[in-house]
């Protein structure tokens, strides 16, 4: 739950009467899900999009590689913000903004204030009013510590908040994605080849080799691209710390002020979609450029293009286009009314929450996130790979029989030279 959709008094209570697994437990799972997106988000990347992927490799290298990838990017994306984000929350509270006596400090966990209430002072003071509620936590001890300044308690949370956003996507695009370095270092050190795995059952060493050989060349330009877009990533936050402390009321400065939510945590500890979309970025660019061929560049710029479009959006786009169907046939209420007039809005209507469904359109709601993920798994996860599979076929083939010509006629040219040569003796 994000502290951002805490107004009142009702939406706190609200907020602490969430549905549960009780009844139909798939209904509840979808329910649970549904509220928790990064969670979510977990569930549809490695049921839908990773699994299938292993499933469709080509050969155990690189079914290997596709196991690291899932199971690293599941371990360091999902579950290391668990023990990584409390620790660094609570580090950044107390060294960085210096409001909390001790690293265990209860009151830590003010760094939950939502950036929309950072905005300014009058703002920051109605906030932490709400939080404390909603945690039951004093913060009188940390207000002292600023004579009552709700301006300066602003700034000393913005810094926090964003000295903890740099380290995490610095963490969290680095880790992931030096994976596609690792597998390579793996399959080389395992098979003594330095090509693309994919290819291993498709052709000679030789050939894979020479494929290879062009591209391993270029190979510190590639890292030295991924660690610029690190470096880009990494420093990011200071452009909405800028936003948020300027007194300069400039377009970019109020767009920043009026985005700047979308940059929240739920509980202090889960990203939202855009920074952990931003960290998507470091990691698949690490990923992409740790390619060992023309022909994996092509596989890694399309799977991952395709993974990010389901990621941040295949679902929506799906769920909208299901929820009206199901309103129109068959007389449900999935679809929300009470929405924004944006453009992005009127191309993909936003559908209701689950748990704010009647409980027939909640079993409705239900079937029809298990029937996303299920399209999303043969279209993503089983369709791409297989017409993947082909190009990489197609390239290796290609590849081949081009060699096959230029040995056939390297043959006729010597075998010609013989002739030349027996006739002039």
């Amino acid at each position: 739950m994000k502290v951002s959709q805490f107004r009142n008094k009702s939406d706190i209570y609200n907020k602490t009467h969430e549905a549960n697994f009780k009844g139909n437990p798939v209904v509840g799972l979808a329910t649970y899900l549904d509220e928790r997106v990064l969670l979510g988000k977990a569930v549809l990347d490695i049921i839908a999009l990773d699994t299938p992927q292993i499933i469709m490799a080509n050969n155990n290298q690189e079914r290997r590689e596709k196991f690291n990838k899932c199971a690293w990017s599941a371990f360091l994306g999902y579950l290391s913000p668990l023990i990584t984000l409390p620790l660094t929350n609570r580090f950044a509270m107390k060294h960085i903004a210096k409001l909390t006596k001790n690293f265990t400090a209860k009151d830590a966990n003010l760094i939950q204030l939502s950036n929309k209430y950072l905005i300014n002072a009058e703002e920051t003071q109605k906030g932490v009013e709400l939080l404390s509620k909603k945690l039951k936590t004093d913060y009188s001890p940390i207000l002292e510590k600023v004579g009552g300044d709700y301006e300066k308690l602003r700034r000393k949370i913005i810094n926090a908040k964003n000295s903890v956003l740099a380290f995490d996507l610095l963490f969290t695009a680095s880790s992931i994605g030096c994976i596609g370095f690792f597998n390579n270092w793996q399959t080389k050190k395992i098979t003594k080849q330095n090509g693309y795995s994919a290819e291993f059952s498709m052709a000679d060493k030789d050939t894979i080799e020479k494929r290879a050989e062009n591209f391993k060349k270029k190979e510190p330009l590639r890292i030295a691209a991924w660690l610029g877009i690190l470096t880009a990533l990494t420093l990011s936050p200071l452009l909405l710390k800028k936003g948020l402390t300027s007194q300069n009321a400039g377009r970019f400065n109020n767009y920043i002020k009026k985005i700047a939510s979308k940059f929240d945590y739920t509980d202090g500890i889960f990203m939202s979609r855009l920074p952990f979309f931003m960290s998507a970025i470091g990691l698949y660019s690490g990923i992409t450029l740790a390619s060992r061929n023309r022909t994996e560049l092509k596989d890694t710029s399309i799977r991952n293009t395709v993974s990010c479009m389901a990621y941040f959006g295949g679902d929506i786009l799906i769920g909208s286009v299901l929820g009206r169907l199901s309103d129109k046939f068959f007389k449900t209420n999935l679809m929300k009314t009470d929405i924004e007039k944006s453009l992005l809005n009127k191309l993909i209507p936003p559908t209701k929450r689950l748990k704010d469904l009647s409980p027939g359109d909640r079993k409705i709601g239900a079937a029809l996130y298990w029937a996303n993920l299920a399209i999303l798994a043969a279209c993503m996860g089983f369709g791409i790979p297989y017409l993947i599979n082909k190009m990489i076929r197609k390239d290796v083939q290609k590849d081949i029989l081009s060699n096959r010509q230029g040995n056939f006629s390297n043959n006729t040219l010597q075998t010609s030279n013989v002739f030349e040569d027996f006739k002039l003796s």
